[in-house]
């Protein structure tokens, strides 16, 4: 492991902590649960941990996982960081900065962080899903309108992104999260055959039956006890296909770009 994996096991094994004193379920998702399934840990080349937890167990980590851990461990959600343009939560080292490029402008807590992800209900019409997406998308494009100076846009996405900031969206990020987020919860896990990271980039391919996620299976990572969704083959054939296989050499790289990684000092250094 090179030391930013080592900060972010850190931060993981106080959420693991923290679900094990309040007997939440949590799993490792995404290429967290590729890491612990394929290769024992983090994938070599990977560089984030992403955990997901079924809404109602969400709900009670963020209301209380503050009880337990420890003064340098920060929680961010759009309600503790108002800036924040996310439907997810992500648990942060206040003692290092790590300053994404897309996040660079933005007046929030940039530490070292994993990513917490809600795990939703779904309607149970395949149309309804689908309305469902329209609406998401609607909420997702205010929150980007902070980004309307990025390089690299098109054209056209820059001037929307403008028009958006010209009507004040990119200052009311807290209120268009919690309407995103009020959307996507609206429906039940228990009573919902399907469930969706709805926080993750994947679209349709964070829709899995609940079966997938069960009561979890338990892994090995980096040399402690993790949980991965139960029917863990099924999970990550869905969302990345043959996931056995090795990928060829130039596919092999992290997906977070950074425009500051100090484990040494503070984000607040660097505002």
């Amino acid at each position: 492991m090179n030391r930013l994996q080592k900060t972010e096991l850190e931060l993981l094994r106080n959420l693991i902590d923290v679900c094990g004193k309040l007997e939440l379920r949590y799993y490792l998702v995404c290429g967290s649960a590729l890491g612990a399934v394929k290769y024992g840990g983090f994938i070599p080349w990977d560089d984030d941990i992403d955990v997901g937890m079924p809404r109602e167990d969400y709900r009670t980590f963020i209301e209380r996982a503050g009880e337990f851990l420890p003064s340098w461990c920060f929680l961010q959600t759009y309600a503790t960081d108002p800036e924040y343009p996310q439907i997810f939560a992500k648990l942060r080292d206040s003692r290092t900065a790590y300053i994404e490029r897309s996040m660079r402008h933005r007046n929030i807590h940039q530490g070292v962080f994993i990513d917490v992800f809600p795990l939703d209900g779904c309607p149970a019409q395949a149309s309804e899903i689908k309305r469902l997406e329209r609406k998401k998308r609607r909420y997702k494009i205010r929150l980007d309108s902070a980004n309307a100076f990025e390089k690299g846009q098109k054209i056209t996405t820059g001037l929307y992104f403008l028009a958006l900031r010209a009507l004040g969206y990119h200052r009311r990020t807290a209120s268009t999260a919690r309407k995103l987020e009020e959307l996507v919860s609206a429906y039940p896990t228990g009573s919902s055959a399907v469930w969706c990271n709805h926080g993750n980039w994947q679209g349709m391919k964070e829709y899995a039956p609940r079966e997938q996620y069960g009561e979890g299976t338990e892994m090995t990572f980096e040399g402690f006890a993790v949980t991965v969704p139960a029917e863990y083959d099924a999970y990550l054939t869905q969302k990345y296909g043959d996931w056995r296989a090795d990928l060829p050499e130039e596919e092999k790289v992290g997906h977070h770009f950074y425009t500051v990684c100090d484990l040494e000092h503070p984000y607040t250094e660097y505002f």
